[in-house]
């Protein structure tokens, strides 16, 4: 069913060839969203997204947390729209999740 709906939005771009490749990565995207959501509760109700010098530009936690993910999303989308998955792409996306986590633990 996911698959029918994945490939009817993406087109003939999603073969069998990377939708294995696909699957991790939305799987890696899954557990990005699972875990802003968790830190959600936890961080300050502002975080510093932006730093120049000594300056910091906060926004709101709720927007902030969802940056990670939303981006990842759509990077994996025009991924494959484009027919360019490989398997350095699962490993940014890991990178991403890994760094992503260390930049929510440093505001606990």
């Amino acid at each position: 069913m996911i698959r029918k709906l994945i490939k009817s939005i993406l087109g003939e771009n999603f073969t069998k060839n990377n939708a294995k490749l696909a699957s991790v990565n939305f799987g890696i995207i899954l557990l990005m969203f699972l875990v802003s959501g968790i830190m959600l509760f936890f961080l300050p109700e502002q975080i510093p997204i932006l730093h120049n010098g000594t300056t910091e530009y906060p926004i709101p936690t709720t927007l902030g947390v969802w940056l990670f993910p939303i981006i990842a999303l759509v990077i994996n989308i025009s991924f494959i729209k484009q027919n360019r998955l490989s398997k350095i792409n699962s490993i940014i996306f890991a990178v991403l999740l890994v760094a992503m986590v260390a930049f929510y633990f440093s505001f606990i």
